[in-house]
């Protein structure tokens, strides 16, 4: 038995490919900059042949969970993408925390990430703020369902969207390398606030999943905004569900020292701009 594989690949497989390649490369121009760049380069190859494999086993699966992996794998590997982009985001240009720390001041007079929590630093609200920024894994998960459910024929060309945007997000980081409050000050400023559980939760998570690196623009709210814009295209129902749950968001992203509130203007004026992106790059690709 025979596979063609010019035939099984998708734009979404020729989307990843690009970049996982453009990114190689960067690691190699950057080999006296970038940490661990053999390992980085090792890990990528068997991310390559691990997808290629599951391309071609999974050809012709009517496996509902395989269909959504096969067209939804490089969202699922995004959270490695933007990891990884500490090791090589300083390759052109310095960190610019102190930039963004200016700009909050200069615009407020003090620092709203530091000031924030120190003003409420009420538990509950605390709590509520920690699950809306958890809430930002739970959008990912809604709108790939929304979509394969209830616009099955066009969720390879959505997926495409919200991955394209996503990527585009981890090449600016790596022209526009900043850490983030919770990385760039020194303690206290740079506690974070205390909750009763999903503090907790969010810390561990920050701790294996964040990086000090892609502060600006906001990715949290730049693609938040983008699953906003696909609910309210094909599910309004949700699309007035998740849009309290943005906006709460907005706010963790610098309740919790995430972010500068000029990140959070980097992610307003970002997410149309990528997603537009996006769809011009969906239409040159053959």
């Amino acid at each position: 038995m025979s596979f063609k594989i010019p035939r099984l690949i998708k734009k979404i497989d020729k989307l990843f490919f690009a970049f996982v390649l453009l990114t190689s490369l960067m690691i190699l121009a950057g080999m006296g900059y970038v940490e661990s760049p053999y390992q980085l380069l090792l890990q990528r190859f068997v991310i390559i042949v691990a997808i290629v494999l599951f391309i071609i086993i999974s050809k012709g699966s009517k496996n509902q969970l395989t269909e959504i992996i096969r067209d939804g794998y490089p969202l699922i590997f995004s959270a490695y993408f933007y990891q990884e982009t500490v090791f090589y985001n300083k390759i052109f240009f310095s960190n610019i925390d102190n930039f963004l720390n200016d700009a909050d001041m200069y615009l407020f007079g003090y620092q709203p990430s530091v000031m924030f929590s120190l003003k409420l630093p009420n538990l509950f609200f605390s709590e509520l703020m920690y699950i809306s920024y958890f809430s930002f894994y739970l959008l990912i998960i809604a709108v790939v369902l929304v979509l394969f459910f209830k616009q099955r024929e066009r969720f390879p060309e959505y997926i495409f969207y919200l991955s394209a945007s996503l990527y585009l997000f981890y090449l600016l980081f790596m022209l526009i390398p900043s850490e983030g409050p919770q990385f760039y000050f020194g303690s206290p400023e740079n506690q974070p606030p205390e909750a009763y559980f999903f503090d907790k939760l969010m810390h561990f998570i920050q701790e294996f999943g964040e990086q000090p690196t892609g502060a600006f623009p906001s990715s949290h709210i730049g693609f938040s905004l983008i699953i906003l814009y696909v609910f309210y295209k094909f599910h309004k129902p949700f699309f007035y569900i998740a849009m309290p749950i943005v906006f709460l968001l907005i706010l963790a992203t610098v309740y919790i020292k995430a972010h500068y509130v000029v990140d959070v203007f980097g992610g307003l004026v970002s997410a149309p701009l990528f997603f537009k992106t996006s769809k011009l790059i969906y239409g040159k690709i053959t």
